[in-house]
Parts: structure tokens; sequence; C-alpha cells
């Protein structure tokens, strides 16, 4: 399901867009200032921002700003009270991939929305039907092949389907639950995290020179894992 991040320090806004968008099928996560938003950032990873402009603690901008600095590429929706073009240049100039300006109508809210996710839905198709190179890694998703330093890794299909989605979204760290939920395509369950860490060191057998001290594979220690390319 696709997960939103909401954020706006106005309780009847978000209640009203939380309305309106779960009605489309997507799963949202509020925050109601700007540090609260980084917070739930770093925990959820949302598909898309819809973001308020001014705020307490961190406005819209800095925030836009801390999350393209930190590599992050997620689509967001600025959502602003301020008329001025200058302020409205501002947002797109710091990471902002639209604008939408309040009073605003919520089914245009939803069309800017869908918009975005179909965009960045395509980018993604068009990019899967080629090599990708990360660090010494080519992924090569149609032919369910990747290779290291050219050359290519005997994989089983979840050894497989775990590296590449730890390649496409290197330095990400991912919980436990969260690779089971993706991998095995099926809720996490009490064992879920016992089932990851055998496939985690299976696939360390295969990518890493020293698997006991782990190079690319790492423990985020209380977390989950990334791959650091």
């Amino acid at each position: 399901m696709t997960r939103i991040l909401l954020v706006d320090d106005d309780k009847d806004i978000r209640q009203l867009l939380t309305l309106y968008l779960q009605n489309e099928g997507y799963n949202i996560i509020e925050a109601e200032n700007g540090e609260e938003a980084i917070e739930m950032m770093n925990k959820h990873h949302p598909d898309i921002v819809l973001l308020d402009v001014m705020m307490p603690k961190k406005d819209g901008f800095t925030i836009v700003q801390e999350i393209r600095q930190s590599g992050n590429a997620v689509p967001v929706l600025m959502l602003t009270a301020r008329q001025e073009d200058m302020d409205l240049i501002q947002g797109l100039t710091y990471g902002a991939d639209d604008y939408i300006k309040k009073p605003f109508n919520p089914l245009e809210v939803i069309a800017r929305v869908k918009a975005m996710l179909r965009r960045v839905n395509q980018f993604q198709l068009s990019q899967s039907s080629e090599a990708r190179l990360i660090g010494p890694f080519e992924l090569r998703e149609d032919e369910r092949l990747i290779l290291k330093e050219n050359e290519p890794l005997a994989l089983t299909k979840r050894e497989f389907d775990l590296l590449s989605l730890l390649l496409t979204q290197a330095k990400r760290v991912f919980t436990a639950e969260e690779l089971y939920e993706k991998i095995w395509q099926e809720d996490a369950l009490g064992s879920s995290s016992n089932a990851v860490m055998v496939l985690i060191h299976k696939l360390r057998e295969k990518v890493e020179e020293t698997p006991k001290s782990p190079r690319y594979i790492q423990t985020v220690w209380g977390v989950g894992y990334k791959l650091e390319p």
C-alpha cells in the first residue's frame, strides 16, 4: 500500500486530507510539526510527502532541504498559504516537486498525488529494463541476474529478491519485519526475524569476502540491515 506522509500543523486540514486519501486506498502517516516530520520520514519511509510550509519547530523549506541532503528522492508536494512567487520558487529550488496553494480542493490534491506517483512508477519501470551499477555489483532485473565484479552470483529466488532490494535502495536501513514482508510476501510473524537472519547469513556467504566481517551487507544493531556499496 502506498504510504503518504502528511505534514501540517492544522489538525482540520490533516483530518480532511486523510479522509479523502484513505478513500483512495492510501496509507496515511501524520505529523504536526517539522521535527515530527523528520522522525516519521526515518521511521516509515513514505512513498510521497505532503508538506506544509509554515509550521512550528521546522518549516517546510528546511524539511525539504534535509530530505534532499540525505539523498532521499521521495516526491514532495508542498502545501502553502504563501502566495508570493519567490516563496514558491524557493520551495522548488530546495527540492520540492510541486506545490499547491491553500485553500485547495482536496480532489485537486488527490489528482496531484496520483500524477506524481504515476511519474515515479514510469521512471522506475524505465530504469528496471536497464542494468544498474551499484558499487561492485551489476543488477540486471529483467534477467534476474546480479554480478559482482563481473562474475555472476549463484542466488536462490529469495536471495536474489533480497539482494536486489538492498541494492536498489542502498544505504537504507530495513527492519527484519520489513524485509520479511517484502521477500516472503506475507505478514511478519514471531519467527520472521530468524528467517531473515538465516537468509542474510546465506547471502553473505555468497557476497562477502569475509562473511563474519561483512563489507557490504551490514547489520545496524537494534534496527535491521542495509547494503553499503
